[in-house]
C-alpha cells in the first residue's frame, strides 16, 4: 500500500534515475515549452544551465526536455538560478545580458586601454577620437585600438606592415560574421550547420538563414539562392 502511495506522489527522474517528488517537476518554465510533462527534475534542470553558461556564458540556454530545445529567456534562466541560490552566476549572467545588450549598440565602444569603462560614442566613425569617461585616455572608434597619435585613420591604414593586411585580407575571404553577434567565423571543414562560439547561435554558413527556424519548418527557410534551399511542400 506505501509502494502504491509512493508511485502516486514521485516520478523518476530521466536524467539523474532518482525518485523525487512530484513538486520537482511541476513548474513548466516557458509557455513555448513543446513538451506536455517535465521528465527532468529541477536539480538536473538547474545543473544544465549551471553547465551551458559555466563552460562560456551565453544568451542561448535551451529546454533541455526530450525533443524540446526551446530557448530559455532572460527571465527564465534567473529565475533557475535564483531558485538555486546561485548569486554568483546570476551576476555573472546579468553582466554578460548586459554586455551584450551595449555591444549590440551601433555607436558603442568599449576603452582599448583595458579600464573596464565602455561608452556611447556620438558621432560613430564621424567622431573617431573617444575619450574615455574613466581613464581620460584615447580610443581609435573605427579600429578598435588605442588612439593613433599623429595619424588619421586612413594614415594608420597605410602604414600597417603588408602581413597584417594581408591577414586582414584572409579573414575577409574566408571569415562570415555571426548574424546574431557580429562574431567573426572561420568555417575550417565540415557541414554548413555553424554555432558561434560565442553566442551559440546556430545559421546556415551559405545563407546565414537561422537554423532554428530550418530545424522547424524545413529547408525552404534557407535563402532561396542557397544551395540548401527546398521549396515548401505542404503535403
Amino acid at each position: 500500500m506505501q509502494s502504491v502511495r509512493q508511485k502516486q506522489t514521485t516520478m523518476q527522474c530521466q536524467v539523474c534515475f532518482n525518485e523525487k517528488s512530484q513538486a520537482n517537476f511541476a513548474t513548466k518554465y516557458s509557455h513555448r515549452c513543446r513538451h506536455t510533462q517535465r521528465l527532468i527534475c529541477d536539480d538536473c534542470l538547474y545543473q544544465h544551465v549551471k553547465q551551458e553558461l559555466g563552460k562560456m556564458c551565453t544568451d542561448d540556454v535551451r529546454c533541455p526536455e526530450l525533443n524540446c530545445g526551446i530557448g530559455f529567456k532572460y527571465r527564465i534562466v534567473l529565475n533557475i538560478l535564483s531558485r538555486n541560490n546561485d548569486m554568483q552566476l546570476v551576476n555573472k549572467y546579468e553582466r554578460f545580458v548586459l554586455h551584450r545588450q551595449l555591444e549590440s549598440m551601433p555607436e558603442f565602444i568599449w576603452c582599448a586601454h583595458g579600464c573596464g569603462m565602455g561608452q556611447l560614442n556620438e558621432g560613430g566613425h564621424d567622431n573617431n577620437i573617444v575619450l574615455c569617461d574613466k581613464c581620460h585616455r584615447k580610443t581609435c572608434f573605427t579600429h578598435k585600438t588605442k588612439w593613433h597619435e599623429g595619424s588619421t585613420c586612413q594614415a594608420y591604414d597605410a602604414t600597417k606592415n603588408p602581413a597584417q593586411r594581408a591577414t586582414q585580407t584572409w579573414i575577409a575571404q574566408n571569415c562570415k560574421k555571426c548574424p546574431k553577434c557580429s562574431c567573426r567565423i572561420e568555417k575550417a571543414s565540415g557541414c554548413d550547420h555553424m554555432t558561434c562560439t560565442k553566442c551559440r547561435y546556430e545559421f546556415c554558413w551559405s545563407c546565414l538563414a537561422d537554423y532554428n527556424a530550418i530545424r522547424q519548418d524545413g529547408n525552404h527557410r534557407h535563402d532561396p539562392n542557397c544551395k540548401h534551399y527546398a521549396a515548401y511542400n505542404e503535403q
